[in-house]
């Protein structure tokens, strides 16, 4: 018979490494509970007419979609804005804010590269119904305070923008003006900035001519673009260089408006203003950012922003809406790179260890009563000998093994060692449960 292998883009992940997953999706959601998020479960599958709405047919080729034995057309979901679209939508009873959170893997059929896979766990964390800097605030502050319960804080900054800035600089500078549709060639634009990093100045300078601009106005954007550093600083630089404009005013004062909220979390020094984050996806419709390694040579390890206008197109409600997606691939390769992975080990708080089949019935009442305390235990299941359940106990990292037998149970104790020691303690029967906690 063949030996069976996941599929490409796929994982297996085995006890000891699921270890150190479930532990940063642990710091994730609790992080996002701390900030008053509620836990959502949502489907798998979405039918796929929910992600046409989005992102239009060529979504099909881009996912894992196919027609259900109904004749349905569905799809595994890429993403799950779609589905919280359609879950604000169907409840006109909801009060706002709505704060929800969910984690829930997702697939996408791509191209596999280095932290980029076919089916990967996501969590979104999204506002509803708040249009206000301080939402914005919010979910940076969530975002930016994962990587301190991580322990690298200082090893990721956030790079912020904000779509109706850079489109109010667009506009005092006379982009699209003699168009008829002169947003169209504003995204059109924002779209060449968004390559900006990836290509020399000249390409860059060359692309935004492509789009109708002359050689002047070019190299204006090409200068008010690479405005970046420190957010305060950065928006005071702007504001005396970009053109005399009110809407762009405006925009800046918002901008220092969300300073003054992310200083109020402790957080404005982890953010940067770089007015060439735009985030290709036309529904953003303000703030933009995206999360960076300072220390490593990684893409961006996650992004968001505000989308007021994406909830409105899958039902009669306009609701406004800020939030991101946070990748588990990206930020685990920072974690490998800073040495500062969660441990990749097995570990168990007790190992209760049964002498003999006469006394099972009370080492399992042990290893209830401690359970029920919270504690990971195990017994034997096997019919091993003594020193076998010690051998896996080891294996297994258990701290304490809680040795039951008859004559300790005649004198009335247990006996407990401290695997890491080695040292044995005799403690009272009714007592063994009370020491171990106060040991763990």
């Amino acid at each position: 018979m063949d030996d069976f292998e996941s599929l490409k883009g796929f994982y297996d992940r085995y006890p000891e490494e699921w270890a150190a997953w479930r532990d940063l999706i642990d710091t994730v959601e609790e992080t996002a509970r701390e900030f008053g998020f509620r836990e959502i479960d949502a489907p798998s599958v979405e039918p796929t007419d929910l992600f046409r709405v989005k992102s239009g047919d060529e979504i099909v080729e881009e996912t894992y979609s196919f027609e259900d034995k109904g004749g349905r057309e569905v799809t595994l979901i890429p993403e799950q804005t779609p589905t919280r679209a359609r879950l604000v939508q169907q409840r006109k009873d909801l009060g706002t804010p709505i704060k929800w959170f969910d984690t829930s893997k997702r697939w996408r059929y791509e191209a596999v590269q280095k932290g980029r896979d076919r089916e990967f766990f996501q969590t979104d964390v999204d506002i509803f119904g708040v249009e206000s800097v301080e939402a914005d605030a919010e979910i940076i502050a969530c975002a930016a305070t994962i990587y301190e319960r991580l322990g690298v804080g200082d090893a990721v900054e956030f790079k912020l923008n904000d779509r109706q800035l850079l489109d109010a600089l667009l506009e005092s500078v006379d982009v699209g003006a003699d168009a008829e549709d002169a947003e169209a060639v504003r995204r059109e634009v924002m779209r060449v900035i968004d390559k900006k990093e990836k290509i020399s100045r000249e390409e860059f300078l060359g692309k935004l001519q492509a789009e109708g601009l002359d050689r002047a106005t070019a190299e204006e954007i090409d200068e008010l673009t690479a405005i970046r550093g420190p957010l305060e600083e950065s928006l005071v630089e702007l504001a005396a260089k970009a053109p005399d404009d009110e809407r762009a005013d405006a925009a800046i004062d918002r901008m220092h408006d969300l300073h003054d909220a992310l200083a109020s979390y402790g957080v404005a020094d982890t953010c940067t203003l770089d007015l060439a984050i735009v985030r290709g996806m036309d529904y953003y419709t303000g703030l933009v950012f995206e999360a960076f390694a300072t220390e490593a040579d990684l893409r961006a390890l996650f992004g968001g922003g505000r989308y007021d206008g994406l909830i409105g197109k899958f039902g009669a409600q306009d609701v406004p809406a800020v939030g991101f997606a946070f990748g588990y691939s990206p930020t685990m390769q920072l974690l490998e790179e800073l040495d500062a992975i969660p441990e990749e080990t097995l570990t168990t708080d007790a190992y209760v260890l049964a002498v003999s089949d006469s006394v099972r019935d009370v080492a399992l009442e042990y290893a209830k009563e401690l359970r029920s305390e919270g504690l990971t235990v195990e017994t034997d299941l096997t019919g091993r000998s003594v020193g076998e359940q010690f051998g896996y106990a080891d294996r297994i990292n258990a701290d304490h093994v809680v040795v039951v037998g008859e004559r300790d149970l005649e004198e009335g104790v247990v006996t407990v060692q401290d695997m890491e020691s080695g040292e044995e303690e005799q403690v009272p029967r009714d007592e063994a449960v009370d020491h171990l906690l106060d040991h763990r």
